[in-house]
């Protein structure tokens, strides 16, 4: 995405100064009498862990300005990352401790003390879900409505159980001030989740859209057109994207992320394509024009750069075009007479989601496109198969320090051109790529 190794440098380190910064703040005078090392190191840990869990909240919190240049897809990875890393935290705290001093074993008896022998095994059941059903949601069959609600509360209940624990302990946090500092922490990142899931959608309220028009693609995609009501729309950048809910209420389960497909040039009426690759999606072909809609954003830093002279190679697979067609559909009404190229994989001739549109751009922007098909029609006299490093050889033009490469597309295609395009010394921030896995 568009970041400099400078700055990804300063927000790792900026991550984790806050992430360590709980475990600090207890370290600070008056400190108790010490219990040895691996008693106070499976305490520390716990802090970290809980400081990470807090981190979370913020990381998903969609502010426009948090981490600029990183893109969701980017932050969504992340944050898959460092919540199977606190979660590994989280779940060493009890262990290092109970095996330096088996008597800790009488924190998750309930004989002992119900509510908090429930509470602790819950947080580390609640935390071992969070992260396993992010990353085996479909193999679970979990409807991705139900899995945001239940991520949502789980991560709420689990860091709500991680607080009481640390202050009903209160070895390092007896002092005031050092409460203080805990409840600020952990009630801040819950306030970031009411503020996500309720204050969000209040103001989203007094913005709404309906959907003018319902439009059938090749390939099973369907188009929805959005315009604004009594409003100027939403202004974004070609190749962000919004969280849209089609409801008569923006308070609803049902909000998801996908590409604008439309020129920025237009904001009163908006496009999304896609494919029914989800619960949500295979329904568009049965919304009614008329509906009511709402639309968070714009999010992502998978822009149209406009400081490129050499010009833009675009590289998309499939349902990936839509970023790209809105990034064509602006070039194209600004009149930009840039160099530009298109390779475009799909299964067949009848998959090429915008065909005749893209061929009429051909005529009204300096672009050249190659379509790569993997099951060619008898007479198709193009590219075959899938787009590999000889290909890339034939077509992609010399490289030009300021000529940007953007990619979005299936994980396959993203995982093999990706690291071509880097050995052929095109440095990482002109590389643009977008990978979102949520339908």
């Amino acid at each position: 995405m568009r970041y400099t190794y400078l700055q990804a440098a300063m927000w790792a380190v900026l991550y984790v100064v806050l992430a360590l910064s709980p475990l600090g703040l207890m370290l600070l005078d008056p400190l108790p009498e010490g219990r040895g090392f691996w008693m106070e190191f499976g305490v520390a840990i716990g802090f970290v862990g809980l400081a990470m869990l807090s981190l979370q909240f913020v990381i998903t919190g969609r502010f426009r300005n948090f981490a600029m240049g990183f893109g969701g897809d980017n932050l969504l990875q992340f944050h898959l990352a460092t919540g199977v890393l606190a979660m590994g935290f989280i779940l060493a705290h009890p262990v290092i401790i109970i095996a330096h001093d088996t008597q800790f074993l009488a924190y998750f008896d309930p004989r002992v003390n119900f509510m908090r022998a429930f509470a602790l095994v819950g947080a580390a059941t609640g935390v071992v879900l969070l992260v396993v059903l992010s990353i085996w949601r479909k193999k679970f069959r979990l409807i991705y409505e139900w899995w945001r609600l239940s991520h949502g509360v789980l991560a709420f209940l689990v860091l709500l159980a991680g607080l009481a624990h640390t202050l009903q302990v209160g070895h390092f946090t007896d002092i005031w001030w050092k409460q203080g500092v805990v409840l600020f922490i952990a009630t801040g990142a819950m306030g970031l989740l009411v503020y996500t899931r309720v204050i969000k959608p209040r103001i989203l309220a007094r913005f709404p859209y309906q959907v003018t028009d319902v439009v059938q693609e090749r390939a099973e995609a369907t188009t929805l057109v959005i315009e604004p009501i009594d409003h100027r729309g939403m202004h974004f950048e070609a190749g962000q994207y919004a969280w849209i809910t089609v409801n008569d209420t923006p308070y609803s389960l049902q909000q998801h992320p996908f590409s604008f497909a439309s020129s920025a040039e237009e904001p009163s009426r908006l496009t999304l394509t896609s494919k029914p690759l989800g619960d949500w999606t295979s329904t568009w072909p049965d919304i009614e024009p008329g509906a009511r809609a709402y639309l968070e954003g714009p999010y992502g830093a998978f822009t149209l750069r406009w400081d490129s002279p050499c010009g833009a190679v675009f590289l998309a697979g499939g349902i990936g075009i839509t970023p790209i067609m809105s990034m064509l559909r602006t070039l194209d009404d600004r009149d930009d007479e840039r160099p530009l190229l298109l390779i475009y994989a799909n299964e067949s001739w009848e998959d090429v989601i915008f065909r005749e549109e893209i061929e009429g751009l051909k005529h009204s922007l300096n672009l050249e496109v190659v379509h790569v098909l993997e099951e060619p029609p008898d007479d198709w006299e193009g590219e075959e198969g899938y787009v590999e490093p000889d290909l890339l050889d034939r077509h992609l033009p010399e490289p030009c320090d300021e000529s940007f490469y953007y990619l979005c597309g299936p994980e396959p295609m993203m995982d093999l051109v990706e690291p071509e395009l880097v050995k052929r010394d095109i440095p990482l921030p002109m590389i643009m790529s977008e990978r979102f896995e949520i339908v």
